[in-house]
């Protein structure tokens, strides 16, 4: 085939397939770059469940320790929704308030920026301090996302440690060690005790020496302090000072002294008991009934789950071998969704692959031209983790499912660039030439075809609403994949074909489709109107089937765990819920489905 001939074809004028087969170890270096770049790139991408979303949303949580609904609203509500009404591009402002706590969630439009939103709402209620109550706590501002929720929750167990112990190991050696790994990014935790030092004032004693509560709880504040204390000059050098005041041990605060008024002191320990206990407890959990002590992982943002509870597994396992009598038990955990999901993905690529080669065969009924079109496959597929890693996309369900629906997409290039070649070789052609022919002939309809597929499923990346945040990264994961599709059709297949394919033994021009489909064909071209119409009656039949469908934010799932939310009435004690959760307990371990009953009850 002449130069000017090949300067006709359906690359535009460039014989992109004919400078391939002419140079085949440019091509090869380039496409086994590809590859080993793509499976570099596969190491480092993190597996989560979903992608990266933000939504536009900022909390705002203030509480108040025994102030009533009704107080709440009034008194903190309302002010910090008239302070945040004024910033901009509000779109809703919603409260929930209960019995010491007012929660108030505003809503922006999308494509704000939330980390400024959110100084601006933290500014607000700095503002808004000086009409709230002066009881309250210090407000918790903070940003609503996806990945700020506990992937994992354990329940520890020790016989050999009180409440307030456990609390503690929890609190200092668990999250210390925890904290430390790579991912993890705070740890919560769940029921037990916090340690207090318990000053318990007798009334009579501290009236005989003519105190008030008020007196000792002034001296108590003002004793245990460390402050600054300006500046000295020393020898012509100036030196910082600090008063170090306060107390490191139980004896320090029994010995402290506080002033009766009249010139003479009064140790605190003659009037009043000073001991170390715990702080009431308020919250409390169970596991099967028993008495544990629980704690939830939350992982950075960027991090993998399944790297994340890698690291924990690992952290905890060597935590107990160090302390023999702390046992750990798996309550909850996000990433044996994720890690079974990305599992059936990948058996879902292999058998997708395996599938369409197998139809590749029964079609072409040639080994060579089938192992072409199957190499295809992973050359397109793998290159494309490469581009997902430079985006900074994760392997979610959202990817995985773009990289699952284009397995049967990738093919079709290949296919019809390899059975326009093997129809040549077939008659007569030898591979070189076939190759050389067949890909330039058909080049123009395999990049209309592909770029069909990429304008299509582009604008998914760049859908409006919270659905456009879901499927950012599917759009473009399937248009890079098709794309690198098409540079395997053009470049790849037409040198693959040349060089691997064999001439035919016997030379025969294929004979066109009989039996039912070309008499199919031949009755609907024969009888154009009633294929129409029948063509018409099934879209509009499908049409009058859309109502029917169920709708929702996302489908139904089937997770292997129920969650139970109970309110106790007005006035229940601790006491009182914990019977509630034992007889819920009680119920849920009568069914033989169940493994294991996690109870959480109050707040620590």
């Amino acid at each position: 085939m002449s130069q000017a001939e090949h300067s006709s074809s359906g690359d535009g004028g460039f014989p992109i397939s004919a400078w391939a087969i002419l140079n085949p170890v440019p091509v090869a270096v380039l496409f086994v770059a590809l590859v080993l770049a793509g499976m570099i790139a596969y190491g480092g991408l993190p597996v989560k469940q979903f992608p990266n979303v933000q939504f536009p949303l900022v909390s705002i949580v203030v509480t108040q320790n025994g102030a009533a609904p009704g107080e709440m609203e009034t008194q903190i509500t309302r002010p910090i929704e008239d302070t945040v009404a004024g910033i901009s591009n509000v779109r809703n402002i919603y409260s929930t308030v209960s019995q010491g706590v007012s929660s108030t969630n505003i809503e922006f439009e999308l494509g704000e920026d939330l980390q400024k939103k959110t100084d601006e709402v933290r500014s607000k209620v700095d503002q808004a301090r000086a009409v709230l109550p002066r009881e309250i706590d210090a407000p918790t501002v903070t940003r609503v996302e996806l990945d700020s929720q506990p992937i994992l929750t354990y329940a520890v167990a020790s016989p050999g440690m009180s409440d307030a112990q456990l609390s503690w190991f929890v609190d200092d050696t668990i999250s210390r060690t925890l904290q430390s790994a790579k991912g993890v990014s705070q740890i919560s935790r769940i029921g037990g005790t916090s340690r207090e030092i318990n000053v318990v004032i007798d009334p009579d004693k501290m009236t005989a020496r003519g105190l008030t509560a008020a007196q000792v709880n002034a001296a108590l504040r003002s004793a245990d302090v460390d402050a600054p204390g300006g500046r000295v000059a020393i020898g012509g050098r100036e030196q910082t000072l600090r008063v170090l005041g306060a107390v490191k041990t139980l004896d320090a605060l029994r010995d402290l002294t506080i002033p009766t008024g009249g010139g003479s002191y009064v140790r605190l320990a003659d009037i009043a008991d000073i001991g170390d206990g715990a702080s009431e407890v308020r919250g409390f959990a169970r596991y099967n009934g028993d008495p544990v002590i629980g704690f939830e992982v939350m992982k950075t943002r960027d991090s993998s789950d399944v790297g994340v509870d890698d690291n924990v597994v690992a952290a905890l396992a060597a935590m107990e071998k160090t302390h023999p009598n702390v046992k750990f038990t798996r309550i909850f955990s996000s990433v044996d969704e994720t890690r079974a999901s990305f599992e059936a993905t990948k058996h879902v690529l292999l058998e997708g692959m395996i599938l369409a080669a197998l139809v590749v065969l029964l079609f072409l009924r040639d080994w060579r031209s089938t192992a072409i079109t199957a190499f295809a496959m992973p050359v397109s597929l793998i290159p494309t983790f490469l581009v997902m890693n430079l985006f900074g996309f994760s392997l979610n369900v959202v990817t995985l499912l773009a990289l699952t629906l284009v397995i049967g997409i990738l093919v079709d290039d290949a296919i019809v660039e390899i059975e326009n070649i093997e129809k040549r070789v077939a008659a007569g052609a030898r591979p070189f030439a076939a190759a050389m022919a067949g890909a330039d002939a058909i080049g123009l309809a395999v990049v209309a075809t592909t770029f069909a597929i990429v304008v299509v499923f582009t604008p998914v990346s760049f859908m409006k609403g919270m659905a456009g945040q879901f499927f950012r990264e599917f759009g473009l994961t399937v248009s890079v994949a098709v794309m690198f599709s098409l540079l395997v059709a053009r470049l790849l297949t037409p040198l693959m074909a040349a060089y691997f394919l064999k001439p035919s033994s016997n030379p025969h021009p294929r004979k066109p489709f009989e039996g039912f489909y070309r008499n199919a064909l031949e009755w609907a071209l024969d009888h154009r109107i009633l294929a129409s119409i029948a063509g018409g009656v099934l879209f509009i039949g499908s049409i009058f089937l859309v109502p029917l469908l169920p709708q929702g934010f996302q489908p139904a799932g089937d997770p292997d765990y129920i969650y139970v939310s109970v309110q106790g009435p007005p006035g229940a004690t601790a006491a009182d819920m914990e019977d509630t959760a034992q007889q819920i307990t009680t119920i849920f371990e009568k069914q033989p489905e169940v493994s294991g009953v996690f109870a959480q009850i109050g707040s620590t």
